[in-house]
């Protein structure tokens, strides 16, 4: 450690420093000076997850820039960088990074009221409109893949050529839903080849805690957690809000009488993307933004039901059927959404127009 805090300019002796957050993909450190206010945030990337930390710095540090020039007043994490100017301090193999951190400001795990989610709807409402005319050549997914919902349902058929076979059976329910909203997968590709639904640089993973509220106001300070900050379409960004704002049960429940989609708070959070974006959407995209919910829900509740049937080897689980509920409570949810699919679209399109 005291080697790392040295790379990026800091004097270890003054420094305290302890884990911090609730991530699981990266390990993150604060620090904080014994002889003045100074604090920040040290993270070692996950090279399992993130092959070329590289990019991720790469996509950081270019959004860092244009924003400093373009909109010099908007709050965004930038990268500090090491004495000899590179963005990642690398040890032995391992990628560290350091930002400043942001004071007065919390996070939160769950969306407890719509309010919450309006603020979070159009805090990354804000980080698109602010990136809308940012070159985007030569950057590149630091996941790849990680949105493409035709290679995850490959990756699902592939599944049930080589899976588990005694899982398949047990599973032939969810199998035959996955199957029956295979259109979604099509909608998806005409999207991809639709070339008046443009590549915008986006968050890709709009969950709650990857907002930071201001302590004093509530009201968003800006959002965190950059890693999958990368080229896409908007459907990703809008569609894991509903997917994580609108349900009072989470992923993991298996209270699945409990798993619907609360209106107003689909409401909240479109009101606050589309209080930042309406100006700027296409044509297109506006014709595909109740689809984000439907893409979004269904490709993870896809990937659970994929990573089921192959023997849980990629989510953790902490049970046989975590993965198997997992899908079910995914399939729960899509289920619901699409019923309410006139009621969303008459608040979208009030929203909007």
């Amino acid at each position: 450690m005291e080697h790392i805090l040295k790379l990026f300019g800091l004097e270890p002796d003054n420094y305290t420093y302890k884990p911090f957050g609730s991530g699981h993909i990266n390990t993150t450190f604060s620090l904080d000076s014994i002889s003045d206010s100074k604090q920040f945030v040290l993270q070692k990337i996950n090279i399992n997850v993130f092959k070329e930390p590289q990019i991720i710095a790469k996509n950081i540090g270019n959004t860092s820039d244009y924003l400093a020039k373009n909109h010099p007043e908007y709050l965004f994490i930038h990268q500090i960088k090491t004495t000899s100017e590179e963005d990642l301090a690398v040890v032995d193999g391992e990628y560290w990074r350091l930002s400043p951190f942001i004071s007065n400001s919390y996070s939160i795990n769950s969306v407890s009221e719509p309010q919450m989610a309006y603020e979070a709807g159009k805090a990354f409402g804000l980080l698109t409109k602010n990136l809308h005319f940012m070159p985007l050549d030569g950057l590149q997914a630091s996941i790849p893949g990680f949105h493409d919902l035709a290679w995850r349902y490959q990756q699902f058929e592939e599944s049930l050529l080589n899976g588990n076979q005694n899982r398949i059976q047990e599973v032939a329910e969810e199998i035959e839903f996955i199957k029956s909203q295979r259109h979604l997968v099509d909608v998806y590709q005409n999207i991809i080849q639709n070339h008046d639904y443009p590549t915008r640089m986006i968050h890709h993973d709009t969950k709650i805690n990857n907002v930071l509220f201001d302590k004093t106001t509530n009201k968003n300070l800006c959002v965190c957690d950059l890693d999958t900050l990368m080229p896409g379409k908007i459907i990703s960004d809008i569609g894991d809000m509903v997917r994580t704002y609108t349900c009072k049960e989470s992923e993991e429940s298996t209270d699945f009488d409990k798993i619907k989609v609360r209106t107003e708070y689909f409401e909240a959070l479109m009101t606050g993307y589309l209080s930042q974006m309406k100006s700027l959407i296409t044509p297109a995209e506006k014709e595909n933004l109740f689809f984000a919910g439907p893409f979004m829900i269904y490709m993870q509740g896809l990937r659970f039901l994929t990573d089921y049937i192959n023997n849980d080897i990629y989510y953790p689980i902490k049970y046989p059927e975590h993965n198997l509920n997992r899908a079910k409570n995914q399939r729960i949810l899509l289920e619901d959404l699409l019923s309410k699919e006139s009621e969303l679209n008459t608040i979208i399109k009030k929203n909007i127009d």
